[in-house]
């Protein structure tokens, strides 16, 4: 038996020795690791190492050969390290030279200058050279002479496939996975057209009425008022005025400077419609009736689903449209129709209307309370059904109506698959006869022009859905009146070409994560550059990305003849891949779109780049946040839903002409978030979304949308600006350091405003005195806090002037909430002494500089244009933007000019002692103003007796208001009396507003007219003339209509990191979220938090979890630009250290050239050797290994049998 167990034991001995001589034929696995750790506080979902290179790709704006050799070298410039659970980056960049600029309006087309300034900061970075230098087609004899680097490395072709090999052969040794993806350098574009035509009739109905009237309440909160619309009926209008004389004056190109309503009101109408058993807000109205007069409170809406209506009125005050232009002109003939009101009595003599509305005793009854009226009048309307479904890639619809009566009129709107109004006839400029930039407020209808609508592009619908043709009388209809639509389309991309580039652009998110090459195969083959670089690096294992299944058969097999294959064709399952290896919930939104370029000044799209695309960049910050490339053309729900969108802002771009319509704004923003709920996208908390494209390619609407659901950000520009703004997000916290703020540890020189009182005797200079002159300091860590228009103690002081105070959506009033946060306590003691932590109330020249120093900062104060734009070039770490905005020009900020040394503004009022303090540290009225107390010309919205009287009683005569800013807030001897009238004795038999001396404020400083002499409005051309590289600084602006202007793209260019700006007009509630700008940082939050958490205070939230937020203010529409994800360096860490590294935080990878980086066959600064190369399968190398392993093994069990077999046989010997 010893003997047996003995010939068993050697038996055993025999397989396992022959077992690890088998395994000797197998491969030795080299995993080489880093062991440093990387930087956490950035936007990447992984801590980074920032590798001290860069990547530039030669940009071709006739091919896709650059876009797809920026996708390949996206896994070279952010790539997974699995040792370390690190990302290791490096910036990429599209280059192209200086654009040769000779016209002015040319300059949005330079975005050499965004790599110019980015580059010098990443080679302060670097202190002057670089460890390596990658040019892909791109001649580095024509870059700068100063961009050193210890190694450069070039690579040219003019073939897509050979690029991306040569690429790969650069940067790995060896790799066990790829990605290949399937794709097509060239794209025949379709030549298809649909053309169909519908017929129906509208049978006629009588004009539904209701009417209610709303007592006048001076409160944020509405009034409501139901109402019912019957089927049938598909076009309401809904009209706000009240009974009283009215008065309009004004001079030669400014006419309707005084809009005067006897007596006076300032409401705003909201309207709704029942939508799935929930208040859906159709229609508003923001108007400042003050300036606009009081019958500009009207709207019209499509019936989205008939029911349960209601009508609501809010009765606050609301900001005027910031800039008149003189030199711009109504153009066409334009009507009004439905809703009129016939003015009982109506006078014109030159420039001066007056008349009024209603009974005068109507008129006399409402001079004692005001009561609204609201008139709705509903039309009859049909719809019908679009049967052709838009082909993928549908552009340029065409619509036209017509009918058999010419006395009846008709409208048309087209309806989109979710319900969206995308375009209506209603509309003025939507026709192709008409010119686009007519635009009148009071529902017009162009003449002759009202049937036919043009859309730039069309999204595909789902199975069940259609889009649909609604049309509607605009008028009375008696009769059955019958009507034809005609339509058409075409079709610009192919479903090919939307597949490849996906398969392309989600390939290289997926070898970032992979640490992988991305290689390229054609639908009908392997070119043999790609078979041979699989090869030479050693690929056991190939992730094949292709979407709609283009690759033939063929060429399939001879992939999968030779490696382990995972074959990706759905979408759905190349983005779970994608977020099952990063865990990220980021969203990144783009198009496969060309990018529609533009010129500085003109409003407008210009031409579509065919070869310029922005998946590049969009690849780049997708694999930095672990993300797929949500492509909107792709998918039917994103495609419809993005058309609304885009529509608009290509019509609309001044940000003026119209505003986002609320309805649509919920409808296409709950169509997208259903879509990323069935992704699985839709998860606890705020997602991120991102989203990269040119303006005119993704409205700028799109961005806003999402506030609620999530912390959208915005990058637009062309592709070049894209690759340059993703990086700075990326790299902010290394470049950030070589703004001289920080940089500079001594200080830095800036000119700080000067200080002014007014004081007794009032004479000579009206008591003004300049304390402290505008001079140079030296401040650490300085924030530019620009104070030219802004409000002051709004709630605490100007709420006795309008008879309200301001609450936040939310409930949070501001100034008497209190918050119990370490970082609040005593942010009232400036504006009215009360100590504690409270919710400050707005004004901004008070609190602004509170929270810059809760955070380290030091406030710099200046308000000319030339001590801004220094202040900028020498360093500060963002700016506060607190003015005037304009579109025109490429953009406008209003500025302090009291020497008038810009030619487009406002006169200087010569005589007045204001024109001696040529920067005050903040802007005031100059009719008895100084930096001490700045709000002293009060609009008039009491009339003039009240004004002259100083008192502000609502139930007072109110004759004559103005809403100009003429009234004094500020009166020596009236004050001097109101403090002797409030002694104890005589206070008791004196009138409480002569006490008083503080009811007249209004609390917004340089409003209307009058108050804004003095003042100057400066364009994005003469920014971009006077600023150089501002180093990071991110822009925080509640000036009206700058965002997508020229302006706004020349700060980005220049060195900006981030901007949160408004596409729109922009209230005086603005402060609310501005002022939680600093106090956000501080706090250690992210900018997307912070800007999320601001708008929730006074701007509807379209989509959230739950019903949307409606409110009344569309004015507060403002928009993230940059990566919600970015945190901003704060100096000081008694709040949070969330904000706050140091440079040794951002050291990055140490480069030796002895030693260099390699993680899993990944050597970034040059493959040198191909250690696993091998060659093709034959059947002898694919399997020889296998055959000798099995006839070894056989032969070891032949042997073990022989020697079980002779055991027996000794023992019977």
């Amino acid at each position: 038996m010893k003997k047996e167990y003995f010939s068993n034991k050697k038996l055993i001995s025999f397989l396992i020795i022959g077992l690890f001589l088998t395994g000797s034929f197998l491969p030795i696995i080299n995993a080489d690791s880093n062991t440093e750790s990387g930087f956490s506080k950035g936007i990447s979902y992984k801590p980074f190492i920032p590798t001290k290179q860069t990547t530039f790709i030669g940009h071709d704006p006739s091919s896709l050969i650059d876009d797809y050799a920026y996708l390949s070298a996206v896994p070279t410039s952010v790539f997974f390290d699995k040792h370390n659970d690190n990302l290791y980056a490096h910036p990429l960049l599209f280059y192209e030279d200086e654009y040769p600029v000779t016209q002015e309006k040319e300059r949005s087309l330079n975005a050499y200058q965004g790599i110019e300034y980015f580059m010098e900061d990443w080679m302060g970075y670097a202190n002057g050279e670089l460890d390596e230098l990658t040019y892909i087609n791109v001649d580095s004899s024509k870059t700068p002479s100063d961009w050193r680097a210890k190694k450069e490395t070039s690579i040219k072709s003019d073939d897509a496939f050979a690029l991306a090999s040569e690429i790969a052969l650069n940067e790995w040794e060896y790799s066990d996975n790829a990605v290949v993806a399937v794709i097509q350098e060239e794209f025949e574009k379709p030549k298809k057209e649909t053309k169909g035509i519908l017929q129906g009739t509208i049978a006629p109905k009588e004009t539904k009425t209701e009417h209610f009237e709303v007592p006048q309440t001076n409160e944020v909160y509405p009034t409501y008022n139901e109402f019912f619309v019957p089927e049938g009926y598909k076009f309401v209008k809904v009209r706000s005025w009240y009974p009283c004389f009215y008065f309009e004056a004004g001079l030669p190109g400014f006419e309707g400077l005084i809009n005067m309503s006897i007596p006076a009101g300032d409401r705003d109408i909201q309207v709704y419609c029942e939508e799935d058993g929930e208040w859906m807000m159709a229609g508003i109205t923001s108007e400042w009736n003050t300036q606009g007069g009081m019958d500009i409170d009207k709207t019209s809406v499509y019936v989205y689903k008939s029911g349960q209506w209601s009508v609501a009125v809010t009765d606050v005050p609301t900001k005027a449209y910031d800039y008149i232009d003189p030199r711009e002109e109504l153009t066409g003939e334009v009507t009004e129709t439905g809703l009129d009101l016939d003015v009982e009595k109506h006078r014109s003599f030159f420039t001066f209307n007056f008349g009024r509305y209603g009974s005068i005793f109507e008129v006399i009854k409402n001079l004692r309370e005001v009561t609204y009226q609201v008139d709705v009048e509903m039309y009859p309307g049909v719809e019908l059904d679009i049967p052709e479904k838009p082909s993928f890639g549908a552009r340029d619809l065409q619509v036209e109506l017509s009918w058999n009566d010419p006395s009846v009129d008709l409208g048309m709107s087209l309806i989109g698959p979710s319900g969206e109004e995308v375009l209506s006839t209603r509309e003025p400029g939507v026709s192709t006869k008409c010119d686009s930039n007519i635009y009148d407020e009071n529902i017009p209808l162009p003449k002759g022009t009202e049937t036919d609508l043009s859309v730039h592009r069309l999204g595909e619908c789902l199975d069940a859905e259609n889009y649909k043709i609604c049309v509607f009388s605009m008028d009375d209809l008696d009769i059955s009146t019958d009507f034809t639509v005609e339509y058409s389309w075409k079709q610009n991309f192919s479903r090919d070409e939307g597949d490849m580039l996906a398969s392309a652009t989600q390939g290289s998110v997926l070898a970032s994560e992979l640490n992988a090459p991305l290689l390229y195969v054609s639908k009908d083959a392997v070119p043999e550059c790609t078979a041979e670089t699989l090869y030479q690096l050693g690929v056991k294992n190939v992730h094949l990305i292709n979407l709609g299944d283009r690759l033939n058969t063929k060429a399939e097999q001879e992939i999968m003849n030779g490696f382990t294959v995972s074959h990706y064709t759905d979408y759905n399952e190349i983005y779970d891949e994608i977020r099952s290896r990063s865990q990220s919930n980021d969203v990144i939104f783009s198009t496969i779109d060309s990018w529609t370029s533009w010129y500085v000044s003109e409003l407008k799209p210009d031409q579509e780049i065919d070869g310029a695309r922005s998946i590049g960049p969009s690849a780049f910050m997708a694999a930095i946040h672990g993300a797929p490339v949500l492509f909107v053309d792709n998918h039917p729900e994103l495609s419809s839903a993005v058309a609304w969108h885009t529509e608009l802002w290509r019509r609309h771009p001044d940000g003026h002409s119209r505003l986002p319509t609320v309805s649509e704004m919920y409808l296409t923003g709950s169509r997208v978030y259903q879509f990323l709920k069935d992704l699985g996208l839709d998860e606890e908390g705020q997602e991120k979304i991102i989203t990269l494209a040119g303006q005119f390619d993704i409205g700028l609407p799109w961005d806003r949308v999402f506030v609620g659901k999530a912390q959208p950000g915005r990058f637009f520009g062309s592709p070049t600006d894209l690759g340059v703004w993703v990086s700075k997000n990326m790299f902010y916290p290394m470049i950030v350091f070589e703004n001289p703020a920080i940089k500079n540890t001594g200080g830095v020189s800036m000119v700080n405003g000067s200080e002014s009182v007014r004081r007794f005797p009032w004479r000579g200079n009206l008591g003004l005195r300049v304390t402290k002159p505008s001079e140079a300091e030296t401040l650490e860590y300085p924030v530019l806090d620009t104070l030219v228009c802004y409000d002051i103690k709004f709630n605490t002081r100007a709420s006795k002037y309008w008879g309200f105070e301001y609450k936040c959506a939310d409930g949070t009033i501001p100034g008497r909430s209190q918050t119990f946060e370490p970082i609040d306590e005593g942010v009232m003691v400036n504006v009215n002494g009360e100590k504690g932590s409270f919710f400050p109330d707005l004004s901004g020249s008070e609190v602004q500089p509170f929270y810059l120093r809760q955070g380290g900062y030091s406030p710099v104060f200046s308000t000319n244009f030339d001590a801004n734009m220094h202040n900028l070039n020498q360093g500060v770490l963002f700016w506060m933007v607190n003015t005037h905005g304009a579109p025109l020009d490429g953009g406008m900020f209003m500025f302090w000019d009291v020497e008038a040394d810009n030619p487009y503004g406002y006169p200087t009022v010569t005589p007045a002692p204001y024109t001696k303090e040529t920067n005050p540290w903040r802007g005031y009225e100059w009719l008895m103003g100084s930096t001490e107390e700045p709000d002293t010309m009060t609009m008039d919205v009491h009339g003039v007796l009240p004004s002259l009287a100083g008192n502000p009683d609502p139930r007072g005569i109110r004759f004559l208001k103005t809403g100009l800013d003429w009234a004094l807030a500020r009166r020596p001897v009236r004050d001097v009396i109101g403090n002797i009238a409030s002694l104890p004795i005589l206070r008791h038999i004196t009138p409480d507003w002569l006490q008083d001396t503080q009811d007249y404020y209004d609390g917004v400083i340089i409003t209307v007219l009058l108050s804004r002499f003095g003042t100057s409005w400066y364009n994005g051309t003469q920014v971009d003339d006077a600023i150089d590289n501002i180093h990071s600084a991110g822009v925080s602006s509640v000036a009206c209509l700058p965002a997508g202007k020229f302006l706004h793209l020349t700060l980005m260019r220049h060195g900006s990191s981030f901007q949160i700006m408004d596409p729109w007009a922009t209230s005086w509630y603005s402060d609310v979220w501005q002022n939680n700008v600093p106090r956000g940082i501080a706090l250690g939050k992210t900018m997307g938090e912070i800007y999320a958490e601001g708008i929730s205070k006074v701007g509807i939230q379209y989509v959230r979890d739950g019903r949307p937020q409606w409110w009344w203010d569309l004015a507060e529409n403002v928009c993230l630009y940059g990566d919600p994800d970015l945190r901003v360096w704060v100096p000081s860490t008694e709040f949070s250290g969330n904000n706050h590294w140091s440079v040794e935080d951002i050291a990055g990878y140490s480069y030796d050239e002895d030693n260099p980086l390699s993680i899993d066959g990944h050597t970034p600064f040059g493959a040198e050797t191909y250690h696993h190369a091998r060659d093709p399968p034959t059947i002898i190398s694919e399997y020889g290994i296998v055959i000798a392993a099995s006839v070894f093994i056989v032969v070891l069990v032949i042997a073990a049998v022989m020697i079980n077999k002779r055991s027996p046989m000794k023992k019977e010997k």
